[in-house]
């Protein structure tokens, strides 16, 4: 669960709120964190113990996800494409400066 804790952070340090947070250490260490990105939407950081990896989702309803970010994993090295790449949606998420 440090890679989940990793990101998570990272993404908090954009300046995300916490929402909501589940951590489900029984399924394999898999966990989730849902972010405020706005005042109207939110998105989440589903985190997949038992494969090793990371995405973002957007919220579409409140019971619908959709994927928008590259599934991350091997987060020790923060200047990782991948990890690059997801911080800067989860970035325009929080600025709302785009629509997913």
């Amino acid at each position: 669960m440090r890679e989940y804790s990793t990101i998570r952070d990272a993404i908090k340090s954009l300046g995300a709120t916490v929402a909501e947070e589940h951590l489900q250490p029984e399924f394999f260490g898999s966990a989730y964190c849902i972010f405020n990105a706005n005042q109207s939407s939110q998105f989440r950081l589903v985190w997949d113990g038992k494969e090793g990896y990371g995405f973002l989702q957007s919220a579409i309803s409140p019971e619908q996800w959709k994927d928008i970010s590259p599934h991350v994993s091997g987060v020790s090295n923060l200047q990782a494409p991948k990890l690059l790449e997801l911080l800067s949606i989860a970035k325009a998420l929080i600025n709302d400066t785009t629509t997913a």
